[in-house]
């Protein structure tokens, strides 16, 4: 079977950011947020779309003039101003609990002591927290003034990651990540990043969850599921 560019070394990993750049252009960052802002706008962004999560983190900011103050708000407050998040319900009293346990580990309500550890101490230590998996951890390390080395892996991300056969059709977010990781040496943190949102937007625009697009897709020949389609088709 044809090896999928995925399957192969790390080098790849590079080789297939270089591809996307060229079919969508480069990605960088314009303005990032503090580490406990991102951490505040990737707990309520988790399976909703970006510019509601970013309505929902505007109003947060607008009602608060500290995250201390978020942290001591009663939660049907949260909820409303965060209506219209998937689960929202959920993710008010998570949130505030959240707050409340950095201020206590840390001291202070602030994650800027994540700068002077490894990354993977950064993961395990805000994975610690109620309510945050490894994209929330990962995004609050890479998206945030932190640039840290960590691929944020959404559903989107995964979703392609899975097709392309990088993982397993069944890996979770974890694994998704770690193999990322382990295939991408060569990328620091703005590749990450890069690489994060080249990938989300090929998920969004032509791996999408109801329909793969692979005619158009700028990878479609490097695919393990279209690749595995085609010999199936001429098989038959």
């Amino acid at each position: 079977m044809q090896a999928n560019l995925f399957s192969t070394p790390g080098a790849d990993v590079r080789a297939i950011q270089r591809r996307l750049r060229g079919a969508a252009g480069p990605i960088r960052d314009a303005q990032r947020l503090d580490p406990v802002s991102q951490f505040v706008r990737s707990f309520i962004a988790s399976r909703t779309h970006d510019r509601v999560s970013w309505e929902a983190y505007m109003r947060l900011t607008r009602r608060f003039e500290s995250w201390d103050a978020l942290a001591d708000a009663p939660v049907a407050e949260i909820e409303a101003l965060i209506s219209g998040v998937t689960h929202a319900e959920k993710k008010a009293p998570e949130l505030k609990e959240a707050l409340r346990k950095i201020r206590v580990r840390a001291g202070r309500l602030n994650l800027n002591f994540l700068a002077d550890h490894p990354v993977e101490q950064g993961l395990r230590w805000l994975e610690a927290i109620h309510g945050v998996g490894r994209k929330i951890a990962a995004a609050t390390l890479n998206f945030s003034t932190l640039r840290k080395r960590a691929m944020v892996v959404d559903t989107h991300v995964l979703r392609v990651l899975r097709r392309f056969g990088f993982v397993s059709a069944s890996a979770p977010t974890e694994e998704a990540h770690d193999a990322v990781m382990g295939a991408a040496a060569e990328l620091d943190a703005d590749d990450l990043y890069e690489l994060h949102w080249h990938i989300k937007r090929l998920g969004q625009t032509f791996c999408t969850s109801v329909q793969a697009a692979c005619a158009h897709c700028p990878l479609s020949e490097l695919c393990l599921r279209r690749v595995e389609s085609t010999a199936s088709r001429r098989a038959a």
